[in-house]
């Protein structure tokens, strides 16, 4: 009965754009008096808010940027998110001012007007500004210095306008001069240039120069990236808006969430936080110096502009959320850009709108906000403010000497200021002379002295003049992060640089003892087009690896395998280190790598524990022969594979032979004397692949499996699905035997589900049957599920339940896996209303229901008891949703949902799911030429095979071969999943929705870490025999004997006990449950944890046993996923129980908290 309540976790995705209910009375509407707004802001001690800029000078800030003078620009949008019909376009640029320096904006001058959504704006610095305007990059001109833009110009055309938010976006110079710009989910842009066409379908983050019109992608993926800055060592990190990792480190090619094919993604820096929109990393002279480098950025959701420390952490970094800067409870306060300003101050961009969005939210609602917006202004008490603008005809020499000093935007301005004055006139530029006379005058003993060679470094880049002897130098800099950075100016200078010297100084970079700077020089390595680079690239393996490196490694060999594998088939790739070749060749994913493979396979050269992962990639890849070599090691007499690797790779031949339609060249008859194998798995592994390969003579030996109750039901249901994948008449009449009455249900159940593909007829027939007897265990959704996802099951099924009797409860079960289905059907519906005796129910949306219920919510809602609701197995809203990090991924994580969504939203949510759909959670309908039907987000798409993740969060892969058609689908979430709800139990259901991630309220994650995703011991005869043959132990371990099943902590943090499995394996001890957490550990170090009680708990790490005191634990973990294990005696603990990470004293290790489903 659980598929349809397994979805209610979609309700972010949906929101009803009826316009019936969308024009309501206004509520719960703040004054937009801006020092109320102000008053309610909370900040850290030592800091102090005050108002920049408002309404009337400004409305809308959309982005915003400084100018050397000290100036803010501003992309201002009224009309966001869509233009009505016949309205004026009246968006604007403006330039806002304080001129008598009293840190309050008293001057604003439209620069632009008549704009169309400019998601945005920075200025040059020398009179004008780049704006993103739709599907073009705009270059607007003020030529007579008045502040009003008199000429406009094309830079580039053929951005994506697919989406009003996903616009090209988040324009920053960066350190080199170029000019970073994003574009988000569902834009796909197609851009002319000097050099070709440049191509980006989706997300990322574009990297271009506007003298010479280079343009190139930097990075893949984000769903709404609006944030990106850049370090003082070049090193880029993003936010994105609509997907909750907190910081991400940013490297050239790397790939993150939504890009298009990706087969391998980066993750964020922060899994389980909420989305972010802008960031800055902050620094300067009026700050406290405990806060520079911090990185500051908008939950915008949750009305909070949040600060992380980020550290180095190997190749990459680690990052921490802190105490916020701003946080507040008033409801329009949307912070969604920051920058440092000239004073020293941190300014904040306020959208202010008690409505943001339009995925979720109508255009046209009318709570929704266009006149108003804020500036504020960020100081820290008791320090010196700074003047740091920078006057027009300031000389190139101060300029230079600008850039020693601390303050990140002032050497920004000064290099930009230096860039325009060269390229203005290029013969008669005295830049290039200048830099190098500045850098030939740095003192040998200047203590940064190689940090100021590096800010000349960027200038030469910027100035497009390479200086070979500088970047030489820097390269062989003592400080890792100058030598990482110079590798990056490296590569943008490669057509600069003999190729031998690049290859030359990027291979020596490879084998450097610092991480990132092997990193940088992976993906150097990959701009030359050269088996040597290869070579040089894996050398990288030979020291300590983390998760940035290998994907960088892994992105590098298959950027260069056109040039590495004709080498290698040719004995000219010079790499004999068994590790380096295998990664390299499972890095590719071609069928050229199968035969070095198998050779390194059967010359006994890769280790033990890598050889079932390299015989994955021959049974995924090979062909018939280099399968059949893989079967032979599978059905051969070699005990040196482990029988569940044996089990695994008959698994991976026969998914091969589904997708790729070809099978192992042998006598695959000798499969059959692994029907008798002592192991269970590799029997069931067996059975289906006969199935799968139709094998002669094999039918009455896998019915025998399916037939004998001897046999463990994993092995039974194999050998079922195994006769149906066979066919054939015999087979059906054996599938219609194992569904008969007196079978085990659950194999009656899967009897029926292999009978749909052949006889949709005697399937729904025995369906039916089968319902009506009513016997313990039967899920109806599991019964017709398999039924339904048939092209045809609906009607069969419809027809069948004509004249037939349901008991009542059965009929609701019936009637709401109906409306999960792939395709609901009203008819089929109608009928099980009919044969229940029920009438037509649930709950009807109408103006007088939302206002009672949203009422009721209010004011009599109980939290508390709606997240009990929302735990519950009759909703299992977690198995598609996370809160925290800590649940599925069929939908967005609602950490801040309540701080983002009206109430009146999320109860149309609940009740009409379908209206509106989340980006990045659109589903597909697929149907295959077989008649099966598959419903579910599209995770990749690549030229011959598409992957799917369906409502269960299970990921399905699917021939493209097979498939008959695709078309867009409704939402996972089915209509119904909240009728079983009292109105009582809907309002705090609604009421819990409502508080999460609210400022102050006690359903907001926040800066702690506790465990809030377990795994916990599920009850079986095997495992309490383990328990009882052995010792609590045990249990620590990872036995066979075992099964964990996923449990959730709630928001505050603390898992309940309640319902939890319990054993006992001998009298005299207590009922006892068994709970796992697991920590993922990317620097070594002293790890702390902190238990709320420690009273009959036993706690294990990696197997050990650790000793509590004072319900704290410190031990040193090395890299890698360590398992925390806890015994919990229920006689002691009875209600819950809280488990943390804290900061351990004196200690470097980075750890964080594995969460997910």
């Amino acid at each position: 009965m659980k598929r349809f309540t397994q979805l209610l976790a979609l309700l972010i995705t949906t929101a009803v754009a009826s316009t019936l209910f969308a024009q309501r009375d206004l509520k719960n509407i703040p004054s937009t008096d801006p020092e109320e707004e102000r008053k309610t802001f909370v900040v850290p001690e030592g800091f102090e808010v005050s108002l920049y800029a408002a309404d009337p000078l400004l409305a809308k800030p959309i982005q915003m940027n400084f100018d050397a003078q000290g100036r803010l620009w501003i992309a201002s949008s009224e009309v966001y998110p869509q233009i009505k019909p016949g309205q004026t376009a009246t968006d604007k640029i403006l330039v806002i001012e304080d001129t008598n320096r009293d840190g309050t904006a008293d001057k604003t001058n439209v620069f632009a007007d008549g704009l169309l959504i400019p998601t945005g704006v920075i200025p040059d610095n020398k009179g004008g500004c780049y704006v993103a305007n739709s599907t073009e990059l705009l270059y607007l001109a003020d030529t007579n210095g008045d502040l009003k833009s008199d000429s406009s110009k094309v830079i580039l055309s053929g951005f994506g306008t697919e989406d009003t938010h996903h616009l090209l976006h988040t324009l920053r110079w960066g350190p080199d001069g170029c000019l970073y710009m994003n574009q988000s989910i569902y834009i796909h842009s197609h851009i002319e240039t000097p050099y070709g066409v440049k191509r980006l379908n989706g997300g990322g983050i574009w990297r271009f120069r506007p003298e010479t019109l280079e343009l190139e992608v930097l990075a893949y993926g984000f769903v709404n990236t609006w944030g990106h800055h850049i370090d003082r060592w070049g090193q880029s990190f993003a936010t994105d808006g609509a997907y909750g990792e907190g910081i991400n480190y940013v490297f050239p090619g790397s790939v993150f969430v939504s890009a298009p094919g990706a087969k391998r993604l980066m993750t964020g820096l922060n899994p389980g936080s909420p989305k972010h929109c802008g960031l800055e990393i902050i620094g300067g002279r009026h700050l406290p110096p405990e806060w520079d480098g911090s990185m500051i950025t908008n939950d915008f959701r949750a009305h909070r502009v949040c600060r992380f420390t980020v550290t180095e952490d190997g190749s990459g970094y680690a990052s921490k959320q802190e105490t916020e800067l701003i946080k507040t409870p008033h409801v329009a306060f949307r912070p969604i850009d920051v920058k440092m300003g000239p004073d020293g101050a941190i300014y904040i961009a306020d959208w202010y709108n008690p409505i943001i969005q339009h995925g979720e939210v109508d255009f046209r609602d009318e709570r929704r906000d266009h006149t108003h917006g804020r500036i504020w202004r960020v100081t820290a008490k008791g320090r010196p403010l700074l003047r740091t603008e920078i006057a027009a005809d300031t000389s190139t020499e101060k300029l230079l000497d600008l850039l020693k000093q601390p303050e990140e935007w002032v050497r920004q301005h000064a290099k930009t200021i230096l860039k325009n004055r060269h390229w203005s006139d290029l013969k008669q530029s005295t830049v290039p002379a200048a830099v190098d006379a500045w850098v030939a005058a740095i003192p040998a003993t200047a203590t940064n002295r190689d940090q100021q060679k590096l800010e000349a470094l960027w200038v030469y880049e910027a100035l497009d003049q390479p200086r070979p002897f500088v970047l030489g130098e820097l390269t062989r800099s003592e400080d890792h992060r100058v030598r990482a950075a110079a590798v990056r100016t490296a590569v943008h200078w490669r057509k600069k640089i003999p190729a031998a010297d690049f290859l030359e100084f990027a291979a020596a970079a490879a084998d450097h003892e610092h991480p990132r700077v092997r990193l940088e020089a992976v993906r150097a390595l990959a701009e030359i087009d050269n088996p040597r680079a290869a070579e040089a690239a894996l050398v990288v393996l030979n020291r300590p690896m983390d998760r940035f490196l290998d994907f960088a490694l892994w992105t590098t060999m298959r950027d260069l395998s056109a040039s590495w594998l004709p080498a290698l088939h040719e004995g000219k790739f010079n790499v004999s280190d068994v590790n380096q070749l295998t990664f390299a060749l499972k890095a590719v994913d071609s069928p050229e790598v199968v035969a070095p493979l198998l050779k390194l396979i059967q010359q006994d050269k890769i280790p033990a524990e890598r050889v079932e992962g390299v015989l994955a990639i021959v049974a995924s890849l090979g062909g018939p022969k280099e399968l059949g070599a893989v079967f032979e090691m599978v059905v051969g007499n070699d005990t040196s594979l482990h029988v569940a690797k044996r089990a695994a790779l008959l698994d991976a031949l026969r998914e091969t032979s589904r997708l790729r339609k070809v099978q192992p060249s042998s006598d695959l008859t000798r499969l059959t004397k692994l029907f008798d194998a002592s192991d269970s798995r590799l029997r069931a592994a067996a059975a289906l692949a006969a199935g799968q390969w139709k094998l002669p003579g094999a039918n009455d030996a896998v019915a025998v499996l399916a037939m004998s109750e001897d046999q463990p039901a994993s092995v039974r249901q194999a050998a079922i699905e195994a006769l149906g994948l066979a066919g054939g008449a015999e087979n059906q009449l054996k599938l219609a035997a194992l569904a008969s009455k007196g079978r085990p249900i659950v194999d009656r159940q899967h009897a029926l589900a292999a009978l749909a593909s052949a006889d949709l007829q005697a399937t729904a027939f025995g369906t039916v049957l089968l319902l009506n007897e009513g016997a313990d265990g039967v899920d109806p959704a599991a019964v017709i599920q398999p039924l339904l996802a048939r092209k045809g099951g609906a009607a069969a099924l419809t027809s069948a339940l004509a004249n037939q009797n349901l008991s009542a409860d059965v009929a609701k079960l019936v009637i709401r896996a109906a409306r999960s289905a792939p395709q609901p059907s009203e008819e089929l519906i109608a009928s099980a209303q009919k044969a229940g005796g029920l009438d037509v129910a649930g709950w009807k949306l109408s103006p007088e229901f939302i206002n009672e219920i949203v009422s009721l919510a209010r004011d009599q809602g109980n939290p508390e008891k709606g997240e009990a609701i929302y735990r519950s197995t009759q909703l299992a809203c977690l198995k598609c949703h996370a809160i925290g990090g800590a649940g599925g991924v069929v939908g967005p994580d609602l950490v801040s949902i309540g701080a983002s969504a009206q109430p009146d939203y999320l109860l149309e949510s609940l009740i009409t799911p379908a209206s509106k759909v989340k980006e990045g959670y659109h589903a597909k309908l697929v149907l295959e030429a077989s008649g099966q039907v598959y419903t579910g987000l599209i995770v990749r798409d690549s030229k011959d095979q598409l992957i799917l993740r369906t409502a269960e969060d299970k990921l399905v892969t699917l021939a493209k071969s097979d498939i008959e058609g695709i078309k867009d689908s409704r939402s996972l979430m089915p209509d119904g999943a909240v009728d079983t709800l009292t109105k009582t139990e809907l309002a705090d259901l609604l009421r819990f929705l409502s508080e999460l991630g609210k400022v102050g309220g006690k359903y907001t994650v926040g800066q702690t870490r506790p465990v809030r995703r377990w795994q916990v011991l599920q009850h079986s005869p095997a495992a309490n025999t383990k328990l009882n043959r052995t010792s609590f132990d045990a249990a620590a371990t990872d036995d066979e004997a075992f099964t964990w099943n996923s449990a959730y902590s709630r928001v505050a943090g603390e898992l309940p006990l309640e319902g939890l499995p319990t054993f006992k394996p001998h009298k005299q001890l207590p009922p006892t449950t068994f709970l796992r957490a697991q920590l993922d550990v990317s620097t070594p170090g002293k790890v702390a944890l902190a238990l709320d009680e420690v009273a009959g708990v036993q706690l294990w790490i990696d197997g050990k046993p650790q000793a509590l005191k004072d319900k704290q634990l410190t031990v040193n973990l090395v890299t890698g996923i360590h398992n925390v294990t806890l015994a919990v005696d229920r006689n002691v603990q009875t209600s819950s129980l809280k488990l943390q990470v804290i900061d351990a004293a004196d200690s470097a290790a980075k750890v964080q908290l594995v969460g997910g489903k």
